[in-house]
């Protein structure tokens, strides 16, 4: 390719995608659009095995994830209260469980300074105790979210009708 053709290519994309916008169907009203439709790729993101054990961590976090399972799984006002109540709670524990992690680093960091080989072997174990109580602070959090949620809402988060 030389090199009128590479600043070209860019010039022509462009033109082709406002010819497309323009001739893009007109919507339609407010009264016609169809129900809120969830994609495949969020329904993906929510039943992924690494989505079991997280939660958000502060809570302008909480109440954007929150309102991605609203809008996923059409949680009732009830339901949004107790998952709000749960993922709080969780937030909460994990904060302390993340101090406890500080803690658990510096004394690896002082052992490792004074060359204590049997405080390497302690203080190592630490932060792998305090990941798995992460770990098991969001487990516990989306089970106890899982509990309340109808037999519809749990399909439509395995994800049942997408799996072959």
């Amino acid at each position: 390719m030389n090199r009128r053709e590479m600043f070209m290519l860019p010039a022509v994309a462009l033109v082709a995608q406002q010819g497309f916008a323009q001739a893009a169907p007109v919507s339609q009203s407010s009264s016609e659009r169809p129900a809120q439709h969830v994609s495949h790729k969020v329904l993906l993101k929510y039943s992924l095995p690494k989505a079991i054990s997280k939660v958000p961590k502060t809570e302008a976090k909480t109440a954007k994830y929150l309102n991605s399972l609203n809008t996923l799984l059409g949680l009732t006002p009830s339901q949004q209260q107790q998952a709000t109540t749960m993922f709080t709670a969780a937030v909460t524990g994990r904060a302390t469980i993340r101090s406890n992690m500080k803690a658990a680093r510096q004394g690896l960091t002082t052992a490792i300074m004074n060359n204590d080989s049997a405080g390497i072997n302690q203080a190592s174990m630490a932060p792998g105790s305090r990941t798995a109580q992460l770990t098991a602070a969001g487990a516990n959090a989306n089970a106890a979210f899982y509990q309340i949620l109808t037999t519809d809402q749990k399909n439509r988060l395995s994800m049942t009708e997408f799996k072959s």
